[in-house]
């Protein structure tokens, strides 16, 4: 019976190390280095962002922007139409 145990042992044993003979060969394989440190973006400020909301800025620079598009698309149709009209 005493030898039962001891090769349940020495089984074990062997499973563990070649688990982690595994484990290593896995980290070698797949390169286990750090990777570099994102660098946080820049932009604007906490108080910088409440204040843009606080005052509108934020809501009439998008304005500005939607006006911008919408002008743009009306001369291009505009120009689409004068083009068909045109023999």
């Amino acid at each position: 019976m005493k030898h039962f145990y001891f090769h349940l042992r020495l089984r074990t044993t062997g499973k563990i190390i070649l688990c982690g003979i595994l484990l290593a060969g896995c980290m070698i394989m797949s390169g286990c280095r750090k990777e570099p440190a994102k660098k946080p973006q820049a932009g604007p400020s906490t108080a910088e962002t409440m204040i843009n909301g606080v005052t509108g800025h934020t809501a009439v620079k998008a304005g500005q922007k939607a006006r911008e598009t919408i002008d743009r698309v009306k001369a291009q149709q505009n120009q689409d139409l004068q083009d068909a009209l045109e023999p």
